[in-house]
């Protein structure tokens, strides 16, 4: 009886120690730019392209929402399409080089730390689109579109 009472106990208290260690270990502090080596012009560097990448986000979803409505509209002719869409292209481009020619000039004068810690978050280009937030649709909008879908029938 008294053995098996102290086997328990060690197995707790080795519980208990574990969950110290791991508790501990995710106290760490993260690592900030200026851990990274990056100065105050870097920063604004890096907050400048960051403004620029967010500008072409916007940019897009506005050129999306105009190519909508024209998509929608059967009246449109083609003449305008084709102007509507080489304007969205042209702007794309444009956004898209000052986008480049920022993050060229910046990874020449940051820290290669600090290059590859933007690089993993998404800063400087890691070949992977920025991930969007998509908003919760309300109650009322998915009572509407269940009420939509057919019952099936029994």
């Amino acid at each position: 009886m008294q053995k098996a009472w102290i086997q328990r106990t060690i197995g707790i208290f080795a519980i208990l120690v574990t969950c110290g260690l791991i508790a501990w270990a995710q106290k760490e502090k993260g690592t900030t730019l200026a851990d990274l080596g990056v100065t105050e012009e870097q920063k604004t560097q890096i907050k400048a392209m960051w403004e620029l990448k967010r500008q072409k986000q916007i940019q897009s979803t506005k050129a999306l929402h105009t190519l909508n409505q024209l998509a929608k509209d059967s009246l449109v002719e083609d003449a305008e399409i084709q102007k509507t869409l080489a304007e969205m292209r042209a702007k794309r481009k444009e956004t898209q080089q000052q986008i480049e020619q920022a993050e060229e000039a910046l990874t020449q004068t940051l820290p290669p730390r600090a290059q590859l810690h933007l690089t993993l978050l998404g800063v400087l280009d890691n070949g992977l689109p920025r991930r969007i937030a998509r908003q919760q649709s309300d109650k009322a909008s998915f009572d509407k579109q269940k009420e939509a879908e057919p019952k099936d029938a029994k």
